[in-house]
């Protein structure tokens, strides 16, 4: 009789520790944690474009000063170290300067160089010497980097970790962790902002920020 008895005990805390089991097993908490993650790095290179623009009695001397001014500004680009097939030149456009400011005498030549070097640093230096070289007009820079899709996987790895990170200080101690989602509240699942550091370097800020959604047991 008592051995049948402690059959029924250890039946019955079976029974309770199995339903104890299967609550905890398939009733796991989800916690929703926030992450983010930055990579800085050196800008590779920089395009910037380049507006000459003449006005003069006649369209033989608009064409003639444009292309003297033109060649001032390649010689310029050419002694800092800017290579020729680095230089892209639209075609030269030829129009009455009165069709630009009414009233003007006149014909106006006009003709975009767009400009590109890895020599980021050196580009402040680059505009001015445009300027002195006869340029209209030289457009902010926009400087690049290389292998983007690389430095924002490093920084969404980075936003991952600290996503971990977050989720430890939420939750404690949970020794069974697994992601279900990644989402952010815009579209797609992850923000990504990219801008240019304001630094001698050109350098670039590649930033992710993340919402996990783990389970815990």
């Amino acid at each position: 009789m008592e051995t049948e008895n402690k059959k029924i005990w250890v039946i019955g805390l079976g029974v309770v520790f199995t339903v104890m089991f299967g609550m905890w097993v398939f009733s796991p908490a989800e916690v929703v944690v926030t992450g983010t993650g930055m990579v800085s790095v050196p800008a590779t290179s920089a395009t910037f474009n380049v507006t000459v623009n003449v006005i003069a009695d006649s369209a033989d001397v608009a064409l003639t000063d444009l292309r003297k001014k033109i060649e001032g500004v390649r010689k310029q680009l050419t002694e800092m170290n800017i290579r020729s097939e680095d230089i892209a030149e639209t075609q030269i456009t030829l129009t009455p300067a009165a069709a630009v400011v009414a009233g003007a005498k006149g014909y106006q030549a006009m003709t975009t160089l767009s400009v590109k070097t890895t020599n980021v640093a050196q580009v402040p230096e680059m505009i001015v010497n445009m300027y002195v070289s006869g340029a209209t007009i030289v457009s902010q820079p926009v400087v690049s980097v290389e292998d983007q899709d690389k430095l924002e996987q490093e920084a969404l790895n980075d936003a991952l970790k600290d996503a971990k990170n977050n989720l430890g200080m939420t939750v404690g101690f949970r020794p069974i962790r697994k992601i279900v989602g990644i989402e952010q509240a815009s579209s797609g699942n992850t923000a990504t902002s990219i801008k240019a550091v304001a630094d001698n370097k050109g350098s670039f800020e590649v930033t992710k920020a993340v919402q996990v959604l783990y389970r815990v047991w």
